[in-house]
């Protein structure tokens, strides 16, 4: 079903109504201009990388429960999901991450997100997988080759 815009802010007019929650973010909270991207990457591996791997690619969960990519999620979402803390995240609140740590993470999540210069991204764990990839494939090539010259032979 699709509403229009009245609707959902009456909608969210509603379920806000029914108790308090996070104030959505203003641009200044979630700009990442305004963050450091090296504090974020130490943020975001000690918050963050347990669920949605070392640099947001998200992963697997128990109990068939995933963490998404953030590559493509925008800030004030990131922000957001910060404050509430959906499925099995955690809340960060004021108390466990500042505004500021929030745009710290938020800073390294776009870095991370943005063009990835060379290569297969495979999890974005650089040339160690693709190097993986060119030793099994390569490996596989040269013993199927053996095998091909060796059954010829007799």
């Amino acid at each position: 079903v699709q509403f229009d815009q009245d609707q959902i802010a009456a909608l969210a007019a509603y379920v806000a109504s029914l108790g308090p929650g996070p104030s959505i973010p203003t641009e200044d909270e979630v700009d990442p201009a305004q963050g450091d991207p090296a504090t974020g990457m130490a943020l975001f591996r000690t918050n963050c990388a347990q669920c949605h791997n070392a640099v947001g690619a998200g992963g697997s969960l128990s109990q068939g429960k995933f963490a998404p990519n953030l590559w493509a999620t925008t800030p004030t979402h990131l922000y957001e999901a910060m404050l509430t803390g959906p499925q099995s995240m955690p809340v960060f609140n004021q108390a466990t991450l500042t505004s500021q740590e929030k745009r710290d993470i938020i800073a390294f999540v776009e870095e991370q997100g943005g063009e990835q210069p060379g290569g297969l991204s495979l999890g974005s764990v650089g040339p160690v997988s693709e190097g993986l990839w060119a030793w099994v494939v390569g490996l596989g090539l040269l013993l199927g080759a053996a095998v091909w010259i060796g059954a010829k032979s007799s």
